[in-house]
């Protein structure tokens, strides 16, 4: 071979190389969500800890049919969403738990979550007096998913997890009206 060959042989190669490198870091797709995404989904796994613990606590101590029947049905839905949130939290290679700063998410409304002394003192309560303070502190916390749904809509960009947080409003919110009634 001719010297020129050798020299449009290697700069053949060198585009062709150069070009599969461009190719793989061109097919490498950018990430389909955000931090507020990440953050509302970490935020929602931890708002059903406790809601969790409170829903067991109606399906056992609860005397009123009706509230058992909202515990039940509370609990299946808030499984099913656990689900769907961890799933796509581990898609995305992220922790199921914030890494951040607890005081990095005051802003976001400070909203109150259940802790293990309320849910104790809910125990401790029987009959009319435990479902009245079931009701009340299920609606206090189901009040938390609804600001939560809302940060997302705000500022998420995920198709998914915005559809999520969209469903969780609504339903939250006619979840809402049915436990008011209840409480009247």
């Amino acid at each position: 071979m001719t010297r020129r060959r050798w020299a449009v042989l290697a700069a053949l190669a060198a585009v062709l190389l150069a070009g599969c490198g461009k190719a793989d870091q061109a097919a490498a797709p950018a990430p389909s969500y955000n931090d507020t995404d990440v953050m509302f989904l970490q935020m929602m796994l931890a708002h059903h800890e406790p809601e969790a613990k409170l829903l067991e606590l109606g399906k056992k101590q609860s005397r009123d049919p009706a509230v058992r029947q909202v515990a039940v049905e509370l609990d299946i839905e808030q499984a099913a969403d656990t689900r769907t949130i961890r799933d796509r939290l581990t898609g995305w290679g992220q922790p199921l738990v914030s890494t951040a700063n607890h005081s990095a998410h005051e802003a976001h409304g400070g909203l109150p979550l259940l802790d293990d002394a309320e849910l104790l003192r809910l125990a401790s309560l029987t009959g009319d007096e435990f479902d009245s303070t079931f009701l009340t502190m299920l609606i206090g916390h189901q009040h938390g998913a609804v600001e939560l749904a809302h940060m997302e809509t705000a500022t998420g960009v995920d198709p998914a997890t915005r559809e999520l947080a969209a469903r969780t409003d609504e339903t939250v919110r006619a979840q809402l009206q049915q436990l008011l009634k209840m409480v009247a």
